[in-house]
């Protein structure tokens, strides 16, 4: 149709945004300002052409609108793009309204943030407030109206003859199939509709030229850079020393406060920094009318031990806030109750139940995993079958997983889901939850795709590369999530479809590992009994994987039957315990059933390797077999023993 025309809309930029965090609930109002203001840019066409322009994301539940916000608070669910078809004569003027109205959204949140800190600054004692409200006015509009990158591109549908999209296209092995049946209008469709895709992907080649001049002080002065944000100064005095002693007050005990939200220990922040930590207090409490303790987000040592604290007697973090106005997940790590004047005291009567609590369950764990996960080629999904339908079905399928699948999966699992846009997850789980939590997205993700795309036809189904990072909870978390993008990043480039597995020892020691995802229920199965019960006091011991790991540079050069038969022995030389765990039914043959799971996963990649080979692809993994498959067996063996104990031998 000539008089339509495609709207791709684009934000960025999104990582340095939403990683920019030292706790969860920086990293959680990062995903949803990021949602929020996306669902804003929508608002001129939603509002006049209702939720069947858009193709990309489906719109028709709306959970991001104010008024669905407000009756049921969610994480963040709308990635930070979309993609609409509008009437050719008004896609200009909408591709402006939604530029303006994403730039008028931030500036709004952005006023009241430094409002409600103007008001707390000017109720500190220090004699730093006059230089505070010089370096606002100098800096805070400049680093505000500089940060985001709003891409916003017009593609008339008529503007393009037909056989000149398909030579800009060129050719992509598209003739058969659903293609060769399909029609020359659902064709086209779907031709213009990359190639505004294409244009889009070439308007962010460019890249965008920030204009932000720091003015300086009276004295020519400029402060450092933010804490969280290295790209902007912080805001307040510049002279190191009034800095130093300007933030200290800031981040005391009697510092800024708004909605229980302060500023920590040793932070410095910038303008965009401000307004991420303290935007749902200043502002959204009141635009979405929430109680603010709803939005209350753990700490990460309390992520970590989410699982122990849910074991009865239980121990709830929400209840012991109800009754004392405090929770620290710090204090299931100390040594006594007065340990930490920062931190403020544990309640004797607290106390008492973390005592015993650790008399009956051990130690409190100390480690968390950061599970990202992500769609496998999803253009080429989107492209399978010509026409709008297709591509909208496949959005709907996304919505339908990141509402009413992903959320319940990540509670049921004890962790915190900090965004699903569909097929982009983030969440923050227990060691021992994670790997449970990781398979039942796969699954959840597949099915959902089978029932609305595909409808019980044949065909096939995207696949999803997922990144688990194990690291401690006084790791920076901006590490953490850096180390679980790599570990995505690392399943992708060996051939998709895979689980990367990194373990981050505060000893030093990192280890990654591969993982189909077939091998995670064996994955689960050895954290099950590594994980120590009232049944198995110490769980099963992990002894013989670590002599084997030992023994590699000697295995690796073994033939593959003499490489199995110290696997069975050193297995069989085990505690009867640990091979009753290792193989309920038969211990006897613990050493047997271990090596299965090695022929098992070995299987497994020369499955993967035959498919990719059929498909073109360069093969995965390359070298694998035999030495690099015992190493990588051997260090998820090691690692599912690291996910049940939590905690450094």
């Amino acid at each position: 149709m000539d008089d339509r025309a495609f709207i791709v809309f684009s934000v960025g930029p999104v990582q340095s945004f939403i990683s920019a965090a030292r706790t969860l609930r920086d990293l959680w109002t990062g995903s949803f300002l990021l949602a929020w203001l996306t669902r804003k840019a929508m608002e001129p066409i939603y509002s006049k052409h209702g939720a069947a322009a858009f193709i990309e994301p489906d719109m028709i539940c709306d959970p991001m609108s104010p008024q669905n916000l407000r009756k049921e608070l969610r994480s963040p669910c709308l990635p930070n793009r979309f993609l609409a078809e509008v009437p050719a004569n008004e896609a200009e003027a909408l591709a402006q309204a939604c530029r303006d109205a994403f730039d008028n959204a931030w500036q709004t949140i952005a006023d009241n943030v430094r409002q409600a800190l103007q008001t707390e600054i000017a109720k500190v004692k220090g004699d730093g407030a006059a230089e505070w409200e010089s370096s606002v006015e100098r800096l805070w509009n400049a680093q505000v109206d500089s940060f985001f990158d709003v891409r916003v591109s017009v593609v008339p549908r008529g503007a393009i003859p037909g056989d000149a999209v398909r030579s800009l296209l060129g050719e992509r092995g598209e003739s058969g199939g659903t293609w060769a049946h399909a029609s020359a209008e659902d064709r086209l469709w779907t031709d213009q509709a990359e190639l505004a895709a294409r244009v889009h992907a070439t308007h962010k080649v460019i890249r965008k030229v920030t204009r932000y001049s720091p003015t300086p002080d009276a004295q020519g002065m400029y402060p450092g850079k933010c804490s969280l944000l290295g790209t902007y100064e912080y805001l307040g005095p510049a002279e190191l020393t009034k800095a130093a002693a300007f933030w200290q007050v800031l981040s005391g005990k009697n510092g800024v406060s708004i909605g229980g939200v302060r500023v920590r220990s040793g932070e410095r922040l910038c303008a965009v920094s401000f307004v991420k930590r303290f935007a749902w207090p200043a502002y959204f409490v009141n635009e979405l009318a929430v109680d603010p303790r709803k939005m209350r987000l753990e700490d990460l040592a309390t992520v970590a031990a989410a699982e122990w604290l849910s074991h009865e007697p239980e121990l709830s973090p929400q209840t012991v806030r109800d009754q004392h106005g405090v929770w620290s997940g710090e204090w299931l790590h100390w040594e006594r109750p007065e340990q930490d004047e920062e931190e403020g005291a544990c309640p004797p009567d607290v106390w008492k139940q973390i005592k015993k609590k650790r008399d009956n369950q051990g130690k409190a764990p100390a480690y968390y995993a950061v599970l990202m996960m992500d769609g496998d080629r999803m253009g080429k999904h989107l492209r399978a079958k010509p026409g709008r339908e297709h591509p909208q079905s496949i959005s709907k399928a996304l919505m339908t997983f990141a509402l009413n699948y992903a959320p319940k999966i990540v509670e049921d699992n004890h962790g915190v889901l900090v965004y699903c846009g569909g097929d982009d997850v983030l969440a923050l789980l227990p060691t021992t939850k994670v790997i449970s939590c990781a398979r039942q997205l796969n699954e959840a993700f597949r099915t959902v795709l089978s029932q609305v795309v595909l409808r019980g036809q044949p065909g096939e189904i995207a696949t999803v590369s997922a990144g688990i990072v194990v690291v401690h909870h006084k790791e920076d978390l901006r590490f953490a999530l850096e180390t679980a993008r790599q570990a995505e990043k690392h399943a992708k480039n060996n051939g998709r479809d895979l689980v990367a597995i990194a373990v981050c020892r505060r000893s030093g020691e990192h280890t990654m590992a591969l993982c189909p995802w077939p091998f995670l229920d064996i994955v689960q199965g050895w954290v099950s009994a590594f994980t120590p019960s009232r049944e198995s006091p110490a769980g099963a011991s992990d002894r013989w994987a670590r002599h084997l790991y030992r023994e590699l540079p000697v295995l690796k050069g073994l033939p593959v039957d003499a490489m199995k038969a110290e696997i069975r022995r050193q297995v069989d030389r085990a505690e009867e315990s640990t091979r009753k765990l290792l193989s309920p039914d038969a211990p006897k043959k613990a050493g047997a059933k271990i090596v299965e799971q090695l022929e098992f996963f070995g299987g497994l990649w020369d499955q993967r390797s035959q498919s990719l080979a059929q498909s073109g692809a360069p093969p995965a993994g390359t070298g694998i077999r035999n030495g690099q498959l015992l190493e990588n067996f051997l260090t998820l063996c090691q690692t599912a023993s690291f996910l049940a104990r939590r905690r450094d031998e």
